[in-house]
């Protein structure tokens, strides 16, 4: 199956049982030198063993890797199960009041959770993955199982599960009981290099349809750093004043932010920033302010769009030029439905250069955060257009 963004963790699994088909090789090239010093078929075990710890660790580490990602997004909707989590008291306040980074603190708290774990059996890796996923895991592998094949095989969600039982089974056989055969008088059940190619396989298809179920893994949003295309903005001094964040910690605040647009942006521009901003603690749906950490005073406002909150707009400042930038991509990345962007963006269409923004949103699937110039900023009647705009967007 071929994965068009594998995850590093998957990366490592093919690479994992990559030394598993080597296993097979070997053992096949020792069978035509007509070796009898040991039992060839025992490389074909130690194959198949080494695929399911391969799926194992895969498993454990794409959880671990996934719940760290959710973690950075305090914002991003997350499945029932991530929130309860153990987590120790211990944890917290080495993340929260020693400011120990997260990334580090809590994977090796994941890490040392789940590597006690094993994920072999069906029902196990459900279990798993629901800590970072909601998908209808089965079905929906089978479902892609089924379309890779183009309809020539019936691969449903037990089959799936059966396959991954019979796998396990087998390499518990080898591993805990010399892979005895109960029929068979102290002899030992068979197996080929053929089992094993076979066994590898349906491992690395299996595992390749969970990551498509899955999803990409969402990367966390830049907050701090303008869209392409806003140009060099230049660096503001700080201005020192007392914190008054909403979101995350900062080095700048709400303070610096309006004296850094009024000391360097023109009366017009200005005017058009400063409305935006107020006019977004006025709205019954927003959430928040985000100030950037960057060398640039910045400030990101959340609002609540039905069953998640979006990064709607940015404003990035500088001594150069100052910038207002409407994040359809994160939107559409929270949610937002086409049509309602299309709308957000048909209704900022009369900007001065934004004539064909419908089109060009529409032709990237919204996957783009436009810039307004300092023309557009500073034209007559563009904070009313914007205002308007966002009125009509934040209430469907």
């Amino acid at each position: 199956m071929l994965i068009e963004q594998p995850t590093e963790a998957f990366q490592e699994f093919q690479q994992n049982l990559g030394y598993a088909r080597q296993l097979v090789d070997g053992g096949r090239r020792l069978e035509q030198l007509q070796v009898g010093a040991f039992d060839i078929d025992d490389l074909y075990r130690a194959a198949w063993v080494q695929a399911v710890a391969a799926l194992d660790h895969w498993v454990t580490v794409e959880i671990v890797d996934r719940a760290v990602a959710l973690a950075r997004q305090p914002a991003a909707a997350r499945p029932p199960k991530f929130g309860r989590l153990p987590i120790s008291i211990d944890l917290f306040e080495r993340i929260h009041h020693q400011h120990q980074p997260l990334d580090a603190v809590f994977r090796a708290h994941l890490e040392q959770t789940f590597g006690f774990m094993t994920f072999q059996n069906p029902d196990k890796i459900k279990e798993g993955l629901a800590y970072i996923s909601t998908v209808n895991l089965w079905p929906r592998v089978a479902a892609l199982l089924n379309a890779e094949t183009d309809g020539d095989a019936d691969i449903t969600a037990d089959v799936v599960r059966t396959k991954l039982r019979e796998i396990a089974q087998r390499r518990n056989a080898i591993a805990h009981t010399a892979d005895r055969d109960p029929q068979s008088s102290g002899g030992r059940a068979a197996i080929t290099a053929d089992n094993a190619v076979e066994t590898i396989g349906w491992l690395e298809r299996i595992a390749g349809a969970i990551v498509q179920a899955l999803g990409p893994v969402m990367a966390a949003p830049d907050y701090d750093r303008p869209p392409e295309g806003a140009d060099a903005l230049g660096k503001a001094p700080a201005v020192p004043t007392r914190a008054v964040l909403v979101r995350g910690r900062s080095d700048w605040d709400e303070n610096s932010l309006i004296e850094s647009i009024k000391k360097y942006c023109t009366p017009p521009v200005a005017a058009t920033l400063l409305a935006v901003y107020r006019h977004a603690e006025t709205h019954p749906t927003f959430q928040g302010y985000y100030f950037g950490e960057a060398a640039l005073p910045s400030v990101t406002a959340w609002f609540h769009m039905g069953n998640d909150e979006a990064a709607v707009w940015s404003i990035y400042t500088g001594t150069d030029k100052s910038t207002l930038s409407i994040n359809f991509q994160w939107m559409r990345d929270r949610g937002a439905a086409p049509g309602r962007l299309e709308r957000l963006a048909a209704d900022l269409a009369s900007l001065p250069g934004w004539a064909g923004l419908p089109d060009t949103l529409a032709a990237s699937d919204f996957a783009k955060r436009p810039s307004a110039s300092q023309a557009a900023l500073s034209a007559p009647g563009t904070k009313d257009t914007i205002l308007s705009a966002l009125g009509g967007f934040l209430n469907p």
